[in-house]
């Protein structure tokens, strides 16, 4: 499944205000509830701290994949968010995250997640300036653009 095809121009927020861990969480979980309100009824925002609470979920290279379950969902949701400045999101590698992907999985059907989740990884593992691309990227149309060409391009 191809991470562009989950997204739309409003699920793509690319010059989030925050620079905290806190303030990240919060401007894109109040992003997916608006457009998901009658699943997340507000508490999105709990369920990933607390999922934080159990360890980063920055997976390096400047990118961290904010993450939970919800009842109710029928399929996953997904948010991009890119932070020019950088955040402190306790990344393995000690970097700033700067391209957030918040994935929302439904809780009957934590597989479908852990597939985008494995998706996301193996992006930002083939593709190092993936982040640096994103950031380049004027509106939320070029965002959604640069990911589908990154998706698109032939690995080796």
């Amino acid at each position: 499944m191809k991470l562009h095809s989950l997204l739309a121009e409003d699920l793509v927020l690319p010059r989030l205000e925050a620079r905290d861990r806190d303030g990240i969480l919060r401007e894109m979980a109040a992003g997916l509830e608006a457009r998901h309100k009658a699943v997340f009824g507000g508490g999105l925002l709990h369920k990933l701290q607390k999922r934080e609470e159990l360890g980063t979920t920055a997976i390096g290279y400047g990118v961290a994949i904010p993450h939970c379950r919800m009842k109710g969902l029928k399929s996953p949701a997904l948010l991009l968010g890119l932070s020019k400045e950088g955040v402190h999101f306790e990344a393995v590698d000690g970097k700033l995250s700067h391209v957030f992907f918040l994935l929302v999985s439904p809780e009957d059907n934590p597989g479908a997640g852990l597939r985008l989740l494995a998706a996301i990884a193996a992006l930002t593992r083939e593709t190092r300036t993936l982040p640096s691309k994103l950031l380049k990227a004027a509106t939320a149309a070029d965002v959604l653009e640069t990911l589908r060409a990154e998706e698109e391009k032939p690995r080796a």
